[in-house]
């Protein structure tokens, strides 16, 4: 082994809500063309520990909707401590570059805060990052005006969006497998605005999963300036981004920078949605791959 491959990083990817390691084969390959490791990361309950429903399988929503799910009862702290053991497993091969989509900003930023000594980058492809009082956590950013600003509304009368009751059940539900052309078209223009139809029904089959627990999404999950704020960190914009708003991610990134201002972000931009960034995985590789070179 080279010097210089002794000194790459590896790059631990972690999903979004109801998402898997799949949802990262593009990037995975991509990074790999490049010369490049990558790990992408199932958090408990995901890919191929995910339940899938009879109920879902078959189609009949209202028991699907009803049933209880083991994803309710993961806690933002088993995922963050399941990312902490990969992380102490990867470093053993050289430096770690931690990178977190949508809601996978949060558990990113907690180990972050948690094992600073052992990641040399944090990566925001798109993600929450609380870091204020005001708005500490994932939820409570979703409804800032900023996130808001300049994105389409939901039409909740169709949409695969089956609701969540979070104190009750603490579930989050998508029926993936709908048919109904103005749900599959509502997603589409939020998640996935420049992908087509076909696009968008691959990625939600192979990158995504019906449920997840809901408990993430509510965790105080601000990052500290002592430990999370000494790691070099990057945030990757997506300039078409309907979920977390480029006005939401502007607001994320200058409150983190008043946090920690001898540390600031790093920050790149991506002509990609939501959901849709991983249709520009070479693109998108290619960032992550030059990242901490100037």
């Amino acid at each position: 082994m080279t010097e210089n491959a002794a000194a790459a990083p590896t790059f631990v990817l972690v999903h979004g809500l109801a998402s898997n390691s799949f949802y990262w084969a593009p990037v995975v390959r991509e990074l790999a063309l490049l010369g490049h490791r990558s790990l992408p990361v199932d958090l408990p309950g995901h890919g191929l520990d995910a339940s899938i429903p009879l109920s879902y399988q078959s189609q009949d929503i209202a028991a699907f909707a009803a049933s209880p799910s083991p994803l309710s009862a993961i806690s933002v702290q088993d995922n963050v401590s399941h990312v902490i053991d990969v992380v102490r497993q990867v470093r053993r091969h050289g430096p770690v570059t931690l990178v977190g989509h949508s809601l996978g900003g949060i558990t990113i930023g907690l180990v972050g805060n948690a094992i600073p000594e052992m990641i040399d980058r944090l990566v925001y492809v798109s993600a929450f990052c609380p870091s204020t009082a005001e708005a500490p956590s994932a939820m409570a950013l979703s409804q800032t005006p900023e996130a808001l600003k300049d994105v389409p509304v939901p039409n909740q009368d169709h949409s695969l969006f089956l609701g969540m009751e979070p104190v009750t059940r603490g579930l989050i539900r998508f029926n993936l497998r709908s048919a109904d052309p103005a749900a599959l078209e509502d997603f589409r223009l939020t998640n996935m605005p420049e992908a087509t139809l076909e696009q968008m029904l691959t990625v939600i089959n192979f990158g995504m999963q019906p449920e997840d627990g809901a408990q993430t999404s509510f965790a105080d999950a601000r990052v500290e300036a002592e430990t999370w704020g000494r790691i070099p960190r990057s945030f990757i914009r997506l300039t078409r981004d309907n979920v977390i708003s480029p006005a939401l991610a502007a607001k994320m990134i200058e409150d983190a920078d008043r946090l920690t201002p001898d540390n600031p972000f790093d920050v790149h931009s991506l002509a990609a949605g939501h959901v849709g960034v991983v249709l520009q995985a070479r693109e998108l590789a290619g960032i992550l791959g030059g990242l901490g070179q100037l």
